[in-house]
């Protein structure tokens, strides 16, 4: 009688604890904060020439859910509402920081996140940018990025702006 009076205790306190988890009240928008960014110079396999690899990560937290894209829909989803992850390159010139349009986007598709049900999720996610050529870069360069989000229900987050760093310092 008394294992049997111990196992009910031990599930009227885990139903308990439970109940008393309470979801995170996260906006449906996304919304991002800036975590890290991380710059490394490789060398490109195919050409030889040297490149700075560049890494962004954020930290994220969405109410739905409903964050990336699967391979499958990106193009119906581009079509609808451009990139999930957009990255605007600011490069300093004469003090003050100018946006540089590239002829590559470095917006691109980060994949679905959660496939559980829909709820509030957070987290941090990490997005590698197209590389950056050392010949096609001047010597030290300073730039930083401005960077947002969007769900698959197309809401844009906040705006974050990374660190400085600097490109091609061999």
């Amino acid at each position: 009688m008394s294992k049997q009076y111990l196992f009910g205790l031990i599930i009227l306190a885990a139903v308990a604890l439970s109940s008393c988890y309470k979801e995170p009240d996260f906006s449906i928008s996304p919304v991002i904060e800036f975590y890290t960014i991380n710059s490394e110079v490789r060398l490109d396999q195919a050409t030889g020439g040297v490149k700075d690899s560049v890494v962004v990560t954020i930290k994220f937290q969405d109410g739905d859910g409903d964050l990336g894209v699967n391979t499958e829909e990106t193009t119906e989803y581009q079509k609808k509402y451009g990139y999930n992850f957009n990255v605007k390159m600011m490069r300093e010139k004469n003090g003050k920081f100018e946006e540089v349009v590239n002829e590559v986007s470095l917006s691109g598709f980060f994949p679905v996140l959660s496939t559980d049900k829909p709820g509030p999720l957070e987290g941090k996610l990490s997005y590698r940018m197209p590389a950056f050529f050392h010949d096609f870069w001047i010597k030290k360069d300073k730039v930083k990025f401005l960077i947002t989000i969007k769900d698959r229900a197309g809401n844009e987050s906040n705006q974050v702006e990374t660190d400085t760093i600097i490109l091609n310092n061999l």
